[in-house]
């Protein structure tokens, strides 16, 4: 399994090894390098854990734990582990604040604990076999297991095809769930686990008092504090910088930490891409900070085959396209760096995407006499979008901000027999737990707990563990995270203004010009790729055979929504490249792994003894 993960951490690994059970990591070195080796074990022996990611109140753990009489032999912040198990027991999840996945194994109990940070930072997937219980940062882990014979979970393509990601719990790889963000599993023994949240966003009705300025200045005080901690690095540090609001920012508040000397790295597109370059933004805030600044123009390396590595690299299928880009510049960053700061998560907890705001266009818009506005959506006039969403409920109609296939659109693309409701259990109970709420509330809490994690902070785990980078996002702490959701629903966006508490911050530190910028998000030209230096290989894999003969899809539906592309229709690239992406997923990660399971001599691979 560890080989599978070596690209997660290529400094070292570390095993522990008894009956019924083996426990084992990658370690990519941020912290005490020289010494932080995992797993790491308590003084009398009894505890043992492994995790990934940081602990970023370790200075404060570690003065309390000595305090208390622990002797710790590092300074690795993962060490803290086995002593907060030693005084809390399970309940050290309550005092540990960072990114994380993370196993500690209690060998006098002989239970196994296995927790994932609050926000959904670090994965953490559970594969479940007859007596075979595995877990581990990456479904390809799974590969190294004879008994695991990968196939794809029909019953959540419908969820994947909506939203662009399968939500949590569940994957698209049969016995393989993933855990929750803020979510725990304890197994135990004799086989028994229970599986529990330990910590969910407050998505509540907010706050109403205090004056936009007095919110701004809380998130200052938060969002400083919160940076400095984000930067303590053994390592080199940088950041990603696009000349947006929400890195600008960061930028200005590493600036003002006085830390490590910080490098920028700016995507960009050639000038064949028009409106594709936000590199002159990006230099105006590094310069007024005295930053070096590196342009990376990223088009070059967006080929055919480097499109199908990252369907590998993503681990699962994902099609949000803004990983193209990402990619390529984490890439270059990486030959410098192993730590680097990104500015994703602002948009979800700040209310910064367009989707947000039309929540108050569309309550003028249901004003408007039913059976007019039905007329309207019959003769296709323009607007007519607006008043049939206006005509849906937003619990029936949000899929999240990446929806890609409407349920219309899923019925006449999936063969009948597939046809299943795209909203898992989870989802499904959570609009109904909302429904009192205002609808950008809810809009807001479904991304926090879905999008956010199963495809934002997904493609930013995986690009930067595979680049032996540790990308950093101080937006999604989740102190950040409660206060944003307090902040009143007036003070987070009016009309086209949105992230206002945020762009208050932003006037301390930045030029109108970057304060008031527009929104435009990660750019990546997908229309002109897809129909462009993708095209052939889009066309290949949604008529090869390997594809047909899955029986998933509808040919006829296909073949339309290709001419659809060849046209250079931004719809069809965008639900052509989640197609494109799910197939070659589906060939590198699941027919490859199919063929190497009927190759693999049988041996020992998982201990005999206790079912774990």
């Amino acid at each position: 399994m560890l080989d599978f993960l070596k690209h997660r951490g290529r400094d070292g690994q570390g095993t522990f090894v008894q009956r019924g059970l083996g426990i084992g990591m990658r370690r990519l070195a941020i912290i005490d390098v020289a010494h932080g080796h995992q797993p790491y074990v308590s003084e009398d022996g009894r505890i043992v854990a492994v995790f990934n990611g940081e602990l970023y109140n370790y200075p404060h753990l570690q003065h309390e734990l000595k305090a208390r009489g622990h002797r710790l032999r590092s300074d690795a912040d993962g060490e803290t582990l086995v002593h907060l198990y030693e005084e809390y027991g399970d309940n050290l999840l309550s005092h540990i604040a960072g990114m994380f996945a993370l196993a500690v194994f209690d060998q006098e109990r002989q239970q196994l604990l296995l927790a994932r940070d609050r926000i959904g930072q670090k994965p953490l997937y559970i594969l479940e076999m007859d007596h075979t219980l595995a877990f581990a940062s990456e479904m390809k882990a799974f590969l190294g297991l004879n008994e695991f014979n990968p196939a794809v979970d029909e019953r959540f393509l419908a969820s994947y095809l909506g939203h662009r990601f399968t939500p949590a719990p569940h994957t698209l790889m049969r016995r393989v769930t993933k855990l929750r963000p803020g979510e725990a599993l304890r197994v135990k023994a004799d086989g028994r686990r229970e599986r529990w949240l330990y910590w969910q966003p407050t998505v509540v009705e907010p706050i109403t008092e205090g004056t936009i300025t007095q919110w701004a200045r809380q998130l200052d005080q938060l969002l400083s504090d919160v940076v400095k901690s984000h930067l303590v690095a053994d390592v080199p540090v940088g950041l990603f910088l696009s000349g947006g609001l929400d890195s600008s920012v960061l930028a200005a508040l590493v600036s003002q930490a006085n830390g490590p000397r910080v490098e920028a790295w700016s995507a960009a597109f050639a000038a064949r891409f028009p409106g594709y370059d936000e590199f002159g933004w990006a230099k105006q805030v590094a310069d007024q900070y005295h930053f070096p600044i590196r342009r990376i123009a990223v088009d070059s390396q967006i080929t055919p085959d480097r499109v199908r590595q990252l369907a590998y690299i993503l681990d699962e299928p994902m099609g949000d396209p803004t990983v193209l880009p990402l990619d390529g510049v984490a890439e270059a960053a990486g030959q410098f760096h192993r730590v680097m700061l990104s500015g994703e998560g602002a948009d979800e907890i700040f209310g910064g995407y367009a989707g947000y705001g039309e929540v108050q266009s569309l309550q003028w818009v249901r004003k408007v006499p039913y059976r007019l506005r039905q007329w309207w959506v019959n003769q296709g006039f323009k607007g007519a979008g607006a008043f049939a969403r206006a005509a849906e409920p937003m619990a029936a109609r949000y899929r999240g901000v990446g929806m890609t296939f409407s349920p219309a659109e899923q019925e006449r693309l999936l063969t009948k027999d597939l046809l299943h409701p795209d909203r898992p259990a989870a989802v499904r109970e959570y609009w109904q737990a909302v429904s009192h709420l205002s609808e950008l509330q809810a809009m807001q809490g479904f991304d926090v707990r879905w999008f956010l994690p199963d495809d934002v902070l997904l493609k930013a785990d995986r690009i930067g563990m595979h680049h032996n980078i540790e990308i950093r996002v101080p937006y999604c702490d989740h102190a950040i995270v409660e206060f944003a959701l307090q902040i009143p629903l007036a003070l987070r966006r009016t009309g086209r203004l949105d992230k206002r508490v945020l762009r208050q911050v932003a006037r301390r530190y930045l030029p109108g010009e970057i304060v008031w910028r527009p929104k435009n998000g990660f750019p990546t030209p997908l229309t002109a790729l897809m129909a462009g230096p993708l095209y052939d290989t889009v066309y290949d894999s949604l008529t090869d055979h390997h594809f047909t003969q899955r029986g998933w899809f509808q040919r006829s539906a296909v073949q339309a929504l290709l001419g659809q592309l060849a046209a250079h229709n931004p719809v069809a690239a965008r639900q052509s490249y989640a197609l494109l992406m799910l197939e070659l997923w589906t060939q590198e990660l699941v027919d490859k792994g199919v063929r190497q399971a009927a190759q693999t001599p049988s041996s020992g691979a998982i201990l005999p003894g206790r079912p774990l």
